[in-house]
């Protein structure tokens, strides 16, 4: 694929992946807050809408007025808890060879266009912590190239890494149980909006 500046649209695109990590971190963070005591005065529906009106805005949630309390949400404060971050976004740098499907005026970015921005996205804090997201780069560039299907993006993983090292949310209470079963659904359209975002970003940026 062409670009008018390829280091710039490696950033952007990159950018776009790094924010959508943190914007989902947070959106996590305030369903468990508002598990807490909040349940019937915030409607979990506004904190989806809100998110993924622009899954690039990382303090579209804090500028709702609603703020985060540390106290209540103390159970993700821990450097374990930390780790989800750098999960969410290494979980859809890992996915990134899906744009070879995207198709634009100039063409399709290439193999080593792709990898140079996943590339980027990683050394900007995305990690697979004791392998916990299965999905591998090399194997998801291959079954695009092949024309087989990618599995759909899920929550399991989260889930996995909270069972397996964050105790305090994996244990069975109301509170936990609505937090991951909110994070089934959440993560399933915000890896959608987030596809969305990446196919219009890439048409502007080739000039369509």
């Amino acid at each position: 694929m062409e670009f008018i500046s390829e280091r710039t649209a490696y950033t952007m695109i990159s950018d776009t992946v790094v924010k959508a990590g943190v914007s989902l971190f947070n959106a996590v963070k305030y369903v468990y807050m508002i598990a807490d005591k909040d349940f019937y005065n915030i409607s979990v529906k506004d904190i989806f809408k809100i998110t993924l009106k622009n899954i690039t805005d990382t303090a579209a949630l804090y500028n709702t007025g609603i703020k985060l309390d540390k106290e209540r949400c103390r159970e993700m404060s821990s450097p374990e808890y930390e780790r989800v971050l750098s999960l969410m976004v290494y979980s859809f740098a890992v996915r990134l060879p899906m744009l070879k499907d995207v198709k634009t005026p100039s063409g399709s970015l290439t193999d080593k266009q792709i990898k140079t921005i996943y590339d980027m996205a990683i050394s900007k804090g995305a990690g697979n912590f004791e392998n916990v997201i299965t999905d591998d780069f090399e194997e998801i560039r291959r079954m695009v190239k092949l024309g087989r299907a990618v599995p759909a993006y899920d929550a399991e993983w989260y889930k996995s890494y909270i069972y397996g090292y964050v105790p305090a949310l994996a244990a069975v209470n109301n509170r936990n149980m609505f937090l991951l079963g909110c994070c089934d659904i959440l993560f399933t359209l915000f890896y959608g909006a987030l596809e969305e975002q990446l196919e219009a970003l890439l048409n502007k940026l080739s000039g369509t």
